[in-house]
């Protein structure tokens, strides 16, 4: 087994076990964003997308997205980690996944995904979100993202 996959092994172990501790909360378990982001890496892009997540915990979520950019689509999907959820400003969290392209060409790209970013309330239902992805496979494209996320 390679080191990298120990360390995400463990670090996958170490959110999931965080985020099963037993907090109670009132939030709506699903959510939606839509998002414009900046593509770096290589070439830069800007590009659209969504995402959909489901809260397990007021800390655990799993979220899936969609996103193009010029001649490039992509999905993922991964576990995302709330830290602070007592402080109702700023929310920050970290998810790691799994993230496919395929350019318009038909090749496919897969790559594993770090991210970090904070979820800044506007209202119970509404929040305005920015992320920092970073992919690790075939070079090491970036992506830098806000759009609004919307709780139900």
């Amino acid at each position: 087994m390679s080191k990298y996959a120990v360390l995400i092994t463990s670090f996958f172990l170490l959110m999931l076990a965080a985020g099963l501790y037993g907090e109670n909360d009132d939030q709506p378990k699903w959510n939606t964003t839509l998002f414009g982001s900046y593509f770096l890496g290589g070439r830069t892009a800007f590009g659209i997308g969504g995402a959909l997540g489901y809260r397990f915990t007021p800390r655990l979520e799993l979220e899936g997205e969609v996103y193009s950019e010029p001649n490039i689509y992509g999905v993922s999907g991964g576990l995302l980690y709330n830290f602070d959820i007592k402080n109702n400003n700023k929310i920050p969290y970290v998810l790691v996944g799994y993230s496919q392209f395929r350019a318009g060409a038909g090749e496919v790209v897969q790559f594993l995904m770090f991210s970090a970013g904070i979820k800044m309330p506007l209202t119970r239902s509404f929040k305005i979100r920015l992320d920092f992805r970073l992919y690790l496979g075939e070079g090491l494209p970036m992506k830098l993202s806000t759009g609004l996320m919307w709780s139900f």
